[in-house]
């Protein structure tokens, strides 16, 4: 008669194992499985942390001078633009996080998430708001004398667009420079945020 196993499979002569249910069929066989130690589960491999190096913050180097040169170029942007089409102001903020984020993904080997383009795009506008605010205290000094404040008023009235400042005290325009200056931080640093976080949604070229 056939051996069979206790599941009730009928079982081939010399079977060690069952091709049912898998149960051996030999006592060494029991034994020698019950003396292995069970596998361990396997745990999915934890997600290995970006490099220093390739996190978007001031340790990042190759970050830091593509926003410094990004926020030169901006300036130079802005400052044409205020003698044309001041309007744009908004517009060439944005390219200038926009441009910064491009730049850095043109060589970096993975290219930035949204709020890593936000966070490089965030810190374009903060060097060039620290810029704009040595020229506003340059400013502020040069016109807190009496000559300094009538060599402003007779280049305003040269200049269509600052016309207004005309009206104003010298205690009012510095008033109004030191009152600006949390704007233009929120402004300053905004914008290009937001153009670093679009140009990181963009996808990046490859190169052939």
């Amino acid at each position: 008669m056939p051996p069979r196993c206790t599941c009730g499979a009928l079982l081939p002569e010399d079977a060690r194992f069952c091709h049912k249910c898998g149960k051996p069929q030999y006592e060494e066989d029991v034994q020698r499985l019950a003396a292995e130690p069970a596998a361990a589960p396997q745990t999915p491999a934890a997600a290995t942390p970006l490099p220093a190096s390739a996190r978007i913050s001031f340790k990042n180097s190759r970050a830091v001078w593509i926003s410094i040169l990004v926020a030169g170029g901006t300036l130079v942007a802005l400052m044409a633009i205020a003698l044309l089409l001041p309007p744009l102001f908004p517009l060439v903020l944005c390219a200038g996080g926009f441009v910064a984020v491009r730049v850095y993904n043109g060589q970096a080997v993975q290219p930035l998430t949204p709020a890593g383009g936000a966070r490089l795009g965030w810190m374009t506008g903060l060097w060039l708001f620290l810029v704009l605010a040595l020229l506003s205290a340059a400013a502020a000094i040069s016109v807190s004398s009496p000559e300094g404040w009538e060599q402003a008023k007779s280049m305003w009235a040269q200049i269509p667009q600052a016309s207004k400042l005309l009206s104003l005290t010298q205690h009012d325009f510095l008033m109004q420079l030191l009152l600006a200056l949390p704007f233009f931080f929120f402004l300053v640093t905004l914008l290009p945020g937001i153009g670093g976080m679009l140009g990181a949604k963009f996808p990046r070229k490859r190169h052939v």
